[in-house]
């Protein structure tokens, strides 16, 4: 049947550019920080997210990314001599690679279910995106928190993880890593820290623009969520009501915000991961590492691939296969991509420095089983340490 007739027909080509097309508006819906509505992600240096699709019209496996320092040098007043009394620009640069991550459904024999190819497609739609946003996001509070313990591919988004710059993460209480209790939970007074300390460094962090400003954007746990409620409850209801007033409240695309303090949005999320022990080894219970992203915080790729009619027009490319005579259905989504936390050795220094983020690593009591709690890092390769 023809599209137009609202039947999906999976030899029309106009039939999969759309599929495609709306694959990649649910996953990106599904997480406010590729959500385009929330403004976090864009081709923007400004952004929280920086998307680099230079590699969507050309070959290749990387993106370089340049950052110039600012000049350092005296120079010269009055009469005195410039000549002999310049300098050279420093600059160092930071690679992004993109590869492939896919994922298929299968969909239950019709006799049982009583599919038909349109069911099969939009059913295989769904899951897709849920799989493709959480694993998107995902990746993205693993780099964005130095998790470096994950090596998968599959679950870094296609970029080794690098442990985090000693002066960019802090814990309450200067308490060591591996060793937190229930004195260093998340405080309102931590996050005044954590800001202080994050305007200090440099290179200066700038706060990414959003559609409420130029901000820093903290994504906290929930259990980070619950302990400041219940530490500071006058502090949360303040918070709160900064959204008021048609700043956010009134906007429904900021329903996931938790308030506005000191130029910083929360957020909360469920994909804020564990903290680690005192090796830097595996991932310790009863822990969580928040993250301050400002701009640049961290980049995302995507590259253009070569199977018609995807990846050309659409950043998904969608399959379907049969088994035993059409008998049983099969939906693929892939997409390159790559996300990657950007850092930058400066010429002259032994270690990277952060070039958008900031963590506070604290004690996060859940009163749950922790294997349970942490599942999605122990699958992805984690170490759990009690």
């Amino acid at each position: 049947m023809a599209l137009d007739q609202g039947w999906l027909d999976v030899s029309d080509p106009r039939v999969v550019i759309f599929w495609e097309k709306d694959l990649e508006r649910e996953v990106r819906a599904k997480d406010p920080l590729f959500d385009d509505r929330y403004g976090f992600a864009s081709k923007a240096n400004s952004s929280l997210v920086v998307v680099k699709d230079q590699l969507v019209n050309e070959p290749g496996a990387r993106i370089r990314n340049k950052f110039r320092y600012q000049l350092e040098g005296e120079g010269r007043a009055g009469d005195q001599q410039l000549k002999g009394y310049g300098e050279f620009y420093k600059s160092a640069v930071f690679d992004v690679f993109v590869d492939t991550l896919r994922h298929y459904v299968e969909t239950p024999t019709p006799i049982t279910q009583q599919w038909v190819t349109e069911d099969t497609m939009e059913e295989g739609k769904d899951g897709l995106s849920d799989w493709f946003a959480t694993r998107l996001g995902f990746g993205a509070h693993l780099h964005a928190t130095g998790l470096s313990i994950i090596t998968k591919p599959q679950y870094t988004i296609n970029n080794e993880i690098q442990a985090l710059n000693s002066s960019y993460i802090m814990r309450p209480n200067d308490t060591a890593a591996g060793s937190l209790g229930e004195a260093d939970i998340m405080k309102v007074d931590i996050i005044d820290e954590a800001l202080m300390r994050l305007k200090l460094l440099q290179p200066f962090i700038k706060p990414a623009k959003t559609p409420l400003g130029e901000l820093y954007v903290c994504f906290l746990s929930p259990e980070h969520v619950r302990d400041l409620r219940k530490t500071d409850a006058e502090w949360f209801s303040i918070m709160k009501s900064s959204l008021a007033g048609g700043r956010i409240d009134d906007n429904p695309i900021f329903t996931n915000a938790l308030g506005k303090y000191a130029g910083v949005l929360f957020l909360e999320s469920q994909l804020v991961p564990p903290g680690l022990n005192a090796g830097g080894t595996a991932i310790k219970n009863k822990t969580r590492r928040a993250w301050i992203g400002g701009a640049s915080a961290l980049y995302m790729a995507y590259g253009r691939g070569f199977a018609a009619p995807g990846f050309r027009r659409n950043r998904f490319r969608w399959d379907r296969e049969t088994e035993d005579f059409g008998h049983q259905h099969q939906i693929a989504a892939t997409t390159i991509t790559g996300i990657a936390r950007p850092r930058f050795v400066k010429p002259g220094e032994a270690s990277a420095r952060e070039a958008g983020v900031f963590v506070i690593e604290t004690y996060a009591d859940h009163k749950m089983t922790g294997t349970d709690v942490y599942a999605r890092w122990i699958n992805a390769g984690a170490t759990y340490e009690a």
